[in-house]
């Protein structure tokens, strides 16, 4: 073989190479996640492959805390100086865990960790309709977005605690963060690009908008803001339904000026039967 002949296959391997991930082949996507293009993807759409894959290995990652917590819990009980030890584990073992509580089986706070939520023991709650369906259903669980006692907009993922003879003890729940989950998430995502980023769950709720807003918390469905805004609403109504694809849509800037459109990708991140969309868009 002629040496401008062996040049062109080290060209041809190194280009394989860096299209296949720099140094090695890319990650295959995470449980939960829903793939959205391959090695031809665009600019937008490797976003959203980054994005998703981290928030839902990071949703994963406290999951696998909470599974461990309680097995520890079924073994100690579910209140007393071992359960309140196992639950200070699992409120430190992600920096998106508020707390960590445990609920017993008629519906009261039995334990809760850090310290300074310890007023909240003895509570009831399993009047709230998410400890309701965790109580009755005994399985692992992750909420909708819903206000929390710690005063923002939470979820709680949950799990069953059964004790050594198969007796329901209760539940071990740990509160989570999503806008700060989903925000940190995205900015290591969109860090040197012009893309902007959103999500919402699929009842419309928004629970995250990278640009500065007073749009999160509202629901793109039902609130009057998003009136004006059909084509938006005609999106979300999508992507209720679709859990991946492309769309666009226009909408006024915060701060004002012309409207603008914008072409957005989305993809799924799902935790035990709950999901949210994670949208990439940028202005046309």
């Amino acid at each position: 073989m002629r040496p401008h002949a062996n040049l062109m296959v080290v060209i041809f391997m190194l280009a394989l190479i860096l299209v296949a991930g720099c140094i090695g082949p890319a990650p295959a996507p995470a449980p939960g996640v829903t793939p959205t293009a391959q090695i031809n993807q665009s600019a937008a759409e490797t976003v959203l492959v980054q994005f998703t894959y981290e928030v839902n290995a990071t949703l994963q990652e406290i999951d696998r805390a909470l599974a461990s917590a309680a097995t520890e819990l079924g073994n100690t009980g579910i209140s007393g100086p071992e359960a309140n030890e196992t639950l200070a584990r699992l409120a430190a073992s992600s920096p998106y865990a508020v707390d960590a509580v445990t609920i017993s089986a008629d519906g009261r706070i039995a334990a809760v960790m850090p310290e300074q939520y310890w007023g909240a023991v003895g509570v009831e709650v399993g009047n709230e309709s998410h400890n309701q369906q965790a109580l009755r259903e005994k399985r692992p669980l992750m909420t909708a977005v819903f206000p929390a006692a710690e005063g923002f907009d939470a979820v709680s993922i949950r799990r069953p605690v059964w004790n050594r003879t198969g007796a329901f003890l209760g539940l071990a729940t740990v509160l989570v963060n999503p806008s700060q989950l989903l925000a940190e998430h995205a900015d290591r995502a969109l860090a040197g690009t012009g893309f902007t980023a959103w999500a919402m769950q699929t009842d419309g709720f928004l629970i995250y908008d990278r640009d500065p807003s007073e749009l999160v918390g509202h629901n793109l469905f039902a609130d009057p803001l998003f009136a004006d805004y059909p084509d938006l609403v005609a999106l979300a109504t999508r992507m209720a339904a679709e859990p991946s694809g492309t769309g666009t849509y226009t909408f006024t800037p915060t701060g004002g000026g012309p409207p603008v459109t914008k072409e957005a990708v989305w993809a799924t991140v799902e935790l035990h039967g709950t999901g949210w969309r994670l949208v990439i868009a940028e202005e046309v």
